[in-house]
């Protein structure tokens, strides 16, 4: 009788020394790769969120230290620990999901806080960064994205392929960002840290529910829902940006960008509701989502769709249709 006990234990340590290397290869493979699988770090709190909530506080604490001694430990040895401290300020981030969980706190609540935690975490980084080198990290980005637009149309010009009109077209394209970048940067920044907030809480959400329904007060994603009005944050946006003079005007551009973002993730909840209810074949999912995120207007489409979710409320049109078909 005691065996299956012992075998139990097995397996929960095994996995949690599996967890103990994914979250640790997480925060120093980036440092080694940075060009190839930098991008991995904005999941590391993906982890952090699901073995503290999976573990519990007390055991989860100690599973972090350790993950970060371990990493660090690596780090010290490859000579990248200097580097290694941009990916530990995403830890934080995996503990507020964390705590939202605990504290039983909304879906949205809970990624607003994270959101927070994790611009405050990065502002600390880079203030001590600007003091340390005595450089501005805002002002060196818009360097280097400038430098990047007009290397890019230097390459274009110089290539003999391309047409003439293609090539004046670019050219007008790359001046248009060249203007505009400097005015929405804010916006493309808040939405990137909206966006890492998002992915780690949903797909958080959705592995503590693959693990046990439990561990999670939240429902699946097809379910959340912003508050309604959150919307009038979008109406007062557009009409600053529409009615207002400069730079007032690109103040209310940059909360349109922001909402947008927010929607967005609205708008992905809505069409995976509807792709459940018809049915889809997962494969035919995959590539539908494939389609949105490469195409623009896929984006754009998705995000008025969670704007318009407001008035329409199109899950619960599909739970009426549902509940008429169980009837009839």
């Amino acid at each position: 009788m005691a065996a299956p006990h012992f075998q139990g234990r097995y397996k929960d340590r095994e996995a949690q020394s599996a967890g103990l290397l994914i979250l640790a290869a997480m925060l120093l493979l980036p440092t080694l790769f940075p060009e190839k699988i930098g991008v991995l770090t904005s999941l590391v709190p993906l982890p952090v969120f699901y073995y503290f909530v999976s573990l519990g506080k007390k055991k989860g604490q100690v599973f972090i230290r350790n993950s970060i001694l371990l990493a660090a430990g690596g780090a010290l040895i490859t000579g990248t620990l200097p580097m290694m401290l941009f990916s530990l300020t995403l830890v934080p981030l995996g503990i507020a999901l964390s705590y939202g969980v605990f504290q039983r706190k909304s879906p949205v609540a809970t990624g607003l806080i994270g959101f927070l935690i994790l611009a405050l975490t990065w502002f600390v980084y880079w203030f001590c960064l600007a003091m340390l080198h005595q450089t501005n990290p805002y002002t060196t980005l818009l360097i280097e994205l400038d430098k990047g637009l007009s290397s890019g149309i230097i390459l274009y010009e110089e290539s003999a392929e391309l047409a003439p009109e293609t090539l004046a077209s670019i050219r007008r394209a790359v001046e248009l960002l060249r203007d505009y970048i400097p005015k929405i940067l804010p916006a493309l920044l808040i939405s990137g840290l909206l966006s890492t907030a998002w992915l780690n809480l949903t797909l958080g959400n959705w592995l503590l529910r693959k693990k046990a329904l439990a561990l999670t007060p939240w429902p699946e994603y097809i379910k959340w829902k912003l508050p309604d009005p959150f919307v009038w944050l979008v109406v007062l946006s557009g009409a600053i940006f529409l009615l207002l003079p400069q730079p007032l005007s690109t103040l209310g551009l940059n909360g349109l960008i922001v909402c947008s973002t927010v929607y967005f993730f609205q708008g992905l909840a809505i069409a995976a509701s509807l792709l459940n209810r018809w049915s889809v074949p997962r494969f035919i999912r995959v590539l539908i989502y494939a389609l949105i995120f490469i195409q623009t207007y896929g984006i754009i489409i998705l995000s008025f769709l969670g704007m318009v979710d407001v008035w329409a409320d199109f899950r619960k049109l599909n739970q009426a249709l549902d509940n008429r078909s169980s009837s009839a």
